[in-house]
């Protein structure tokens, strides 16, 4: 599958081509590179567009709402699959004037991302953050669509903050949670246990990323496979 992954923290993008090994994986890191990425790759089907183009006028339609509809509806989309972080830093388009001082402040772009994406006829899409909603709004806002998928415009959509991490190859590290033992001692009565930072290997890793092979998979089941209760 040709996937986008979109997110402005390397580790994740690093993440994405270890996890989704065996796809075609594109990674970008700004908003303006995922936009540019999802309008030019698209192909359009000229001939039915120019027909439904002038059906949509017959039927009333004003002129530049009917080739809106038609571009819409003949687009081939060049993604099948778009995942994007939540938070990103706002990039410049359009912005004049007082709208400059937005430029490079974090906002929730990912919305609008997903939304592009399943505009332009990409089939699965989701929205991944993994900062905790308990130290951002636009996280917290994503607690009631962790089990639930969206159809928009034929697209599957996926909202979350529920997203697993997985160690960076290469970035190999002893664990300090269990001083590389892989076991931890309860300090009542001594007994051991495996330390659940490493699962009991004794070796953690200096930078993890999103596990964006999981949320794939989410998304093709439809479903997150976790407990609904």
């Amino acid at each position: 599958m040709k996937i986008l992954v979109i997110d402005d923290t390397q580790a994740h993008l690093d993440a994405a081509k270890q996890t989704l090994v065996g796809h075609d994986v594109t990674c970008c890191a700004t908003h303006e590179e995922a936009i540019k990425l999802l309008s030019e790759g698209n192909n359009r089907d000229t001939s039915r567009c120019c027909a439904l183009w002038k059906q949509y006028m017959v039927e009333g339609i004003h002129f530049g709402d009917a080739l809106d509809k038609a571009e819409v509806e003949t687009w081939l989309p060049y993604w099948d699959v778009v995942l994007t972080d939540l938070l990103m830093p706002a990039g410049p388009m359009k912005q004049a004037g007082s709208g400059c001082q937005y430029v490079g402040q974090e906002m929730a772009v990912g919305w609008a991302l997903a939304l592009t994406a399943a505009r332009t006829g990409v089939k699965y899409v989701a929205v991944v953050t993994d900062t905790n909603h308990h130290y951002h709004p636009a996280s917290a806002m994503l607690d009631v669509f962790n089990r639930h998928f969206f159809t928009i415009d034929g697209a599957r959509v996926h909202m979350t903050n529920h997203v697993s991490l997985v160690g960076i190859a290469g970035t190999e590290v002893p664990c300090s949670d269990c001083a590389a033992t892989g076991k931890k001692k309860i300090k009542e009565s001594g007994n051991e246990y495996q330390c659940p930072t490493c699962n009991g290997s004794g070796q953690d890793f200096a930078k993890k990323g999103k596990d964006w092979g999981l949320i794939l998979e989410q998304l093709l089941k439809g479903e997150t496979g976790r407990d609904s209760a």
